[in-house]
């Protein structure tokens, strides 16, 4: 495993991280029908954050809203004892709920952060969150407030640094107004490229980054081929209906055109996964690689990628070109 520098904050985080919304498994709406990740067990979830920190991982991502908190909840139970030191722990809030758009009570703005942050504390089963990052744009007249409470948790020792998850730059500076981001996460992966500029502007300005879909949901990593690819996904799992998006149906018929990268006979190591996280791992604007997985064999394949070698030359032009006509049904947001 190799290593990068946070941004400005100090840290030292691996190239690849673990992206903990998978883990939250399945849940149960109040009609009674499910929706969620498929084939998730939580004994090895456990299994896959324990194999993940022999293989020198120390970045995991969870947030409030992965499965109503299951997934902070099984990343606490990974990270008991001694095993908590060794890991940078990040975890998301959703700030606007329950507020009014255009009259938002800033008082339950910021109870809001607060008691959300307490909770997912409470699941994760620790003191402080390295990274608390906001899961959405706050709402523009309560932002100064949510700041202001990001900064208060900083303040008592509940959280080091915080951020927010986006890929709308207009809105990151807005919040900056009010005081730091000092952690970012981003979509961005071989197919959906649009946070290029963005990934250069957070390194000229020293934040940290997450990256989050670098597989696209799956649709990268040589698994989904061909128009009926989302039969192989129970309708339970929560990718069934995008996959079966015009968009996506092209997309999988056209995405074996990629395949060159991952060619066994080109003697580099490569897999469709890890060639396309590799692909990620290269922008100067990235520290971590916070792919999803749902088990002990997945974490190991994307670990790997941090050892085959970049692509790059006619390669890397081949391979953009071939990108370009793929769309997807829009995992970034």
């Amino acid at each position: 495993m190799k290593y990068r520098d946070f941004g400005a904050t100090g840290l030292r985080v691996s190239e690849i991280g673990i992206g903990a919304f998978p883990i939250s498994g399945l849940q149960t709406r109040p009609d009674g029908t499910q929706t969620g990740w498929t084939g998730i067990d939580d004994r090895e979830s456990v299994a896959l954050i324990h194999r993940a920190e022999e293989l020198g991982v120390n970045v995991v991502d969870s947030a409030e809203g992965y499965g109503a908190g299951h997934s902070e909840s099984i990343v606490g139970e990974a990270l008991q004892g001694a095993r908590r030191q060794k890991w940078v722990v990040a975890t998301k809030v959703q700030p606007n709920q329950g507020l009014d758009r255009e009259k938002p009570d800033t008082a339950a703005a910021r109870k809001r952060i607060l008691d959300a942050c307490a909770a997912s504390l409470r699941r994760l089963r620790m003191e402080v969150s390295d990274m608390y990052q906001l899961h959405a744009i706050p709402h523009e007249l309560a932002s100064e407030t949510v700041m202001e409470a990001l900064a208060q948790l900083k303040r008592e020792g509940k959280v080091r640094f915080y951020g927010i998850s986006t890929n709308n730059q207009e809105a990151i500076e807005r919040l900056r107004r009010f005081g730091p981001i000092e952690v970012l996460q981003i979509g961005y992966n071989l197919i959906e490229r649009s946070a290029e500029e963005l990934l250069h502007w957070a390194h000229r300005e020293r934040i940290g980054t997450l990256i989050r879909v670098p597989l696209a949901k799956g649709m990268l990593t040589g698994k989904y081929v061909g128009a009926s690819a989302a039969e192989s996904l129970p309708p339970t799992d929560l990718r069934h209906e995008r996959f079966n998006r015009p968009e996506s149906k092209d997309a999988f018929e056209k995405l074996p055109q990629l395949g060159f990268l991952a060619d066994g006979s080109n003697g580099k190591g490569r897999t469709m996964t890890r060639a396309a996280l590799r692909f990620v791992l290269q922008h100067p604007g990235v520290s971590s690689v916070i792919a999803g997985a749902k088990n002990r064999q997945q974490i190991e394949e994307n670990a790997a990628a941090c050892d085959v070698p970049p692509i790059e030359g006619e390669e890397l032009q081949k391979a953009l070109q071939i990108a370009g006509t793929i769309k997807t049904p829009g995992w970034i947001g």
